[in-house]
């Protein structure tokens, strides 16, 4: 069982180039601490926001909490559909030696990335609209869930990124 390049692209080079230099420990440090864990973080923080913070149904606060929630749940519904499909029909989207992995199909990327725009989006206008009117641990924990929005959206557009810069090529534009 492989990891697939929009997990981790560092890993799947790996899995693609076992003898390469691509740091394997690197990759699964990253895997697991800085992109599943946060992840995590943020899935948690969402629904602490809206179970204990934002919990008046019909407020601008839950509207927003619900959305960035649902943006979140979205994006990593796609992303565990694409691992567990991906996982019953042989791995595509998991490279070898001898075969690269597929890349998802585009509107499963725009899925992730959309979600994951969208819900830092919600995150943003909520921390705006409290900005005065909430306590100070409402704003701290805001604070908090933008910034790990912004590293875990960072990690996993780079996983997308990596993967296509160094298994596609590209023809330059003046070329």
């Amino acid at each position: 069982m492989g990891i697939p390049y929009f997990l981790s692209a560092q890993l799947d080079g790996y899995q693609r180039d076992p003898k390469g230099d691509s740091g394997a420990l690197e990759g699964w440090i990253g895997l697991i601490f800085f992109n599943i864990a946060a992840w995590v973080a943020i899935l948690l923080l969402d629904i602490v926001l809206l179970a204990n913070e934002f919990k008046v149904p019909g407020t601008p606060h839950h509207i927003l909490q619900t959305g960035a929630l649902t943006s979140v749940i979205v994006a990593a519904s796609t992303i565990v559909a694409f691992y567990v499909g991906g996982m019953c029909f042989g791995e595509p989207f998991t490279s070898t030696p001898s075969k690269p992995a597929t890349t998802l199909p585009p509107f499963a990327t725009a899925l992730i990335a959309g979600g994951l725009k969208a819900t830092l989006g919600f995150s943003y206008v909520l921390l705006l609209l409290s900005a005065t009117t909430a306590t100070k641990h409402q704003i701290e924990l805001l604070v908090a869930q933008v910034a790990l929005k912004h590293f875990g959206s960072a990690m996993a557009l780079a996983n997308q990124r990596l993967h296509q810069f160094t298994t596609e090529t590209v023809t330059p534009a003046t070329y």
